[in-house]
């Protein structure tokens, strides 16, 4: 079960950041109002899972978030 989606990018980025596991066992969920017409926020989240070698692995829309999915950086 995933838990309530992220409303602010620092409690995201914490959340990736202290995540112990393998990059594919782990879900960001974030809400919809995150993703600004620039993409600020999520390239920001990008950002560090690009610094723990992790890629996005695409994403599942729900009722006012997705869940992020990340994979080992090829």
């Amino acid at each position: 079960m995933i838990a309530n989606p992220f409303e602010d990018v620092d409690s995201a980025v914490a959340a990736l950041n202290a995540f112990a596991g393998p990059a594919e066992a782990f879900e960001l969920p974030i809400v919809d109002s995150l993703s600004d017409p620039v993409g600020i926020a999520l390239a920001v989240i990008l950002d560090h899972a690009l610094a723990r070698g992790w890629e996005p692995d695409g994403y599942a829309q729900l009722q006012g978030y997705r869940i992020y999915r990340y994979k080992i950086l090829n």
